[in-house]
């Protein structure tokens, strides 16, 4: 019986797992050093490796003749465990099982002692589906669980999953795979299967994955069911509902050059062939935030971009503003698409009023002329009412606040402020990631006054939006890191504040020695876990 390639290929030790170097490290370590804890939670997208790792964790520390991280496969851990008849491995899908009383069995349970292994080890896929009451039960036991037994639990969304729950756990963010590394693969296993298929191809099933491994392997999978001879990029297009970057470009210069006839031709075509159109907008949107990367990060784009000419051409003809306004447009659409039972419907609407919007700007315009300054103020912290205010004790946030501003006038460079200021602008291509739309937009409101040695002040009017600002510094640290691949200590103050800071510095009214920084998240966690700790005991004593 033909087996699919993500089973054939699944990881079965710690070195076959892809992407996740970080993660791997770490646990290996632990491992190594006998420091294993009880719970573990595995996050992120589907097919980036959670329930593989879960899995070569229990082989690995069950298994009796273990050298350098490798299981021997011949022990009788070993054996049972690659003809699944171990016992002591309990996998438990919580979308099917996802009650109370599955759990208060999975309890009833826990204590018996392993039957070969050192360790029991319950791996709970998709824990996120269970029920409250079924959270509740588990509880307990997370909270005391036995010597023998460890809880590996994975979830695609870790939002669902309660802080008391997550509090008990080493949490492990498992991070989509890049398309480098799922090419690689990929060029591994055709070698292996001597499958015939082009470079071009390859690199575009990579990238259609968006970052899952398995992915990836299911779309090659379905190609070589569809292709009797040569894989090319076209079968991959084809079978997946998608079309080739060169007509998308065609597509989108129509689109600029109000084409109406050609464009509708063309949707009747696709509607036709069959194609995807929720699919086929997600891959516009791709599509524009490439030639947003041509208009803003060239080099990036060259050296992670295939086909990266096809961006920089059509990044001429095409300014930033209409390409967000776009996107908008497509990214709104998409969500009525999914609810529609006429997703070609909802298409055509998009790109009518996308040919219409200059119309719509100048109704725009007309509008903001009636406008005052006061109302645009109005609107500007309108704009930022919806992010939420981590709820951190201010104590904490002022001691962070204190400490990063005096660290960074205390090395203070003006050459680095000009050089920062001019960067700046290249974090506008993480407005398009979801995760981090909103801090951004927050960020490019904010005005920078001070850099040293990677520590940043921004400066805003209102206390309100530096107060937001201040309670996410932990998500902002990262999206500077992200974008700029070196870690930045931003902090933010508000104007009258400022003031006083700038007086007192200009005027040498203060020392300022720097101050070794405590570790931000520890902190926030700490008193994080408090609070989690306080309402526990109200909620189950």
């Amino acid at each position: 019986m033909y087996q699919t390639l993500y089973r054939k290929y699944r990881p079965k030790t710690f070195d076959e797992v892809v992407g996740q170097d970080i993660i791997i490290k770490t646990i290996k370590n632990a491992i190594k050093n006998n420091k294993i804890n009880h719970a573990y939670i595995f996050s992120g997208p589907r097919g980036t490796g959670k329930t593989s790792t879960a899995k070569i964790i229990a082989k690995t520390i069950n298994c009796l003749n273990l050298k350098n991280m490798i299981p021997c496969n011949d022990c009788v851990n070993c054996t049972q465990i690659n003809n699944k008849q171990s016992i002591d491995i309990i996998e438990i899908d919580a979308a099917s099982n996802n009650g109370v009383d599955e759990i208060r069995e999975l309890r009833n349970n826990v204590n018996l002692v392993p039957a070969t292994g050192k360790y029991k080890i319950y791996i709970i896929d998709e824990v996120h589906m269970l029920t409250i009451g079924a959270f509740n039960a588990l509880l307990k036991t997370l909270e005391e669980p036995p010597a023998h037994v460890i809880f590996i639990l994975a979830t695609t969304e870790i939002y669902k999953i309660p802080n008391t729950i997550l509090s008990r756990c080493q949490k492990f963010d498992f991070k989509k795979i890049s398309v480098s590394k799922i090419k690689e693969r990929i060029k591994y296993i055709v070698e292996k299967e001597k499958i015939n298929i082009e470079e071009e191809a390859i690199t575009e099933i990579s990238r259609l994955a968006d970052g899952g491994m398995r992915d990836a392997l299911s779309i090659l999978d379905q190609v070589i069911a569809y292709e009797d001879n040569i894989i090319t990029i076209n079968s991959v297009h084809e079978i997946n509902g998608t079309i080739p970057q060169y007509e998308l470009k065609e597509l989108i210069e129509q689109i600029k050059n109000k084409e109406y006839n050609q464009i509708f031709s063309i949707i009747d075509k696709y509607d036709d062939n069959g194609k995807n159109f929720v699919k086929l907008s997600e891959e516009i949107i791709n599509f524009y935030r490439n030639i947003l990367l041509a208009l803003n990060a060239k080099e990036y784009l060259r050296q992670n971009i295939s086909s990266y000419e096809i961006y920089e051409e059509i990044s001429k003809q095409i300014t930033e503003e209409e390409i967000i306004k776009n996107i908008e447009y497509f990214n709104n659409g998409i969500l009525e698409m999914k609810k529609s039972n006429n997703p070609k419907l909802i298409f055509e609407i998009i790109i009518i009023k996308i040919l219409n919007k200059e119309k719509n700007n100048n109704d725009e315009k007309i509008e903001q002329k009636s406008t005052n300054k006061q109302k645009q103020v109005e609107q500007k912290k309108e704009k930022f009412n919806n992010i939420k205010v981590e709820n951190i004790n201010p104590e904490i946030i002022k001691n962070i606040e204190n400490i990063r501003i005096n660290n960074t006038l205390c090395n203070f460079n003006k050459k680095q402020l000009i050089e920062f200021k001019n960067k700046i602008d290249e974090i506008r291509i993480m407005l398009m990631e979801p995760k981090y739309s909103e801090i951004t937009s927050l960020i490019l409101e904010g005005t920078i006054k001070a850099v040293g040695n990677n520590n940043v002040i921004i400066i805003y009017d209102d206390s309100r939006l530096s107060n937001i600002f201040n309670s996410k510094i932990i998500e902002i640290d990262q999206l500077f890191k992200e974008v700029f691949n070196e870690p930045y200590k931003l902090i933010s103050t508000d104007i009258n504040n400022w003031n006083i800071i700038k007086d007192e510095f200009n005027n040498k009214k203060k020392v300022y020695e720097y101050i070794e920084e405590p570790n931000i998240e520890n902190m926030l966690s700490l008193d994080n876990n408090l609070e989690n700790e306080f309402s526990d005991i109200l909620q189950y004593d």
